[in-house]
Parts: C-alpha cells; sequence; structure tokens
C-alpha cells in the first residue's frame, strides 16, 4: 500500500481499471526514483507529466488526458497545501 499521494492518484487512474492504475503509478514514480510508501508530490508531478499522461494516450484520448493531469494535478497541490 502506498502513501495519501500514491493512492490519490491510483484512485483517479480507475478509470482504465484498479490494477492497471495501481501498476501504471508504480512503473511511472519508480522512473522517478520513488516508492509508493515514499513518494513526494513533487516526484508525483514529474511522474505524471512524463509519464503517466503519455501512457493515458493508449486508452483515451490526448484531450481527456490532459483533462485527467491538470485535474489531479490540482488535487496534489491541495494535499500539499494541507
Amino acid at each position: 500500500m502506498g502513501n495519501k499521494i500514491f493512492n490519490l492518484v491510483v484512485q483517479e487512474l480507475n478509470f482504465v481499471g484498479n490494477i492497471l492504475s495501481s501498476g501504471i503509478t508504480k512503473k511511472a514514480i519508480r522512473n522517478e526514483g520513488a516508492l509508493p510508501e515514499t513518494v513526494c508530490c513533487e516526484e508525483m508531478k514529474n511522474a505524471i507529466e512524463n509519464h503517466i499522461e503519455p501512457s493515458l494516450h493508449d486508452f483515451v484520448s490526448e484531450k481527456k488526458a490532459q483533462q485527467w493531469k491538470e485535474k489531479t494535478l490540482k488535487k496534489l497541490d491541495n494535499i500539499n497545501g494541507q
């Protein structure tokens, strides 16, 4: 199980399926040198920009992937601000 940041992104990705959302997120943060238990907002934002959002293009339109990214980054900003 991951921390609050990891779990938020996995939850936001659930529209592609629970197992797939977890796998995409784990791979993306590992590419940024982070782990599900310790990933910080900045690492997750980099993972979203560099890995997750581009991967979504295999499942949804570019517009929907961009909307997902913007919505999720805002939620991460809210977590970071608390």
